[in-house]
């Protein structure tokens, strides 16, 4: 599970829910944890303290996967989602692009070339 800072739950929560189609799992004061219902692949968002160091802002080391990364983009571009990188080809085949939630934290999604081949 990868945790995520974020300055306003309810708005974070509106962004993950509404535009990325996450889906909330449980919800604890200032945390909150999204994704599947499998142990693997969830996202937790959390205030932090005011003494935390960690702030909202920057990379999370978040990676979403998805079919048609063009289509994606399309989608979320449509909703006003900021990409900081738009899809791009990478050396190892796939493409990557990285997007900012209300709180410029960047997450990053992927489509692998081989991911559906076997």
């Amino acid at each position: 599970m990868a945790a995520v800072p974020v300055s306003d739950m309810n708005a974070a929560l509106d962004f993950y829910m509404e535009a990325l189609g996450l889906e909330l799992r449980r919800r604890e004061g200032n945390w909150a944890e999204l994704g599947p219902n499998e142990p693997l692949g969830k996202v937790a968002l959390y205030v932090p303290d005011k003494d935390e160091k960690r702030r909202p802002g920057g990379p999370t080391g978040v990676i979403f996967s998805c079919d048609s990364i063009y289509d994606l983009h399309r989608e979320l571009v449509d909703q006003g989602v900021v990409f900081k990188l738009k899809p791009t080809k990478q050396e190892w085949g796939g493409l990557l692009a990285i997007f900012l939630d209300e709180d410029d934290n960047e997450l990053m999604v992927m489509e692998h070339p081989d991911r559906y081949k076997r």
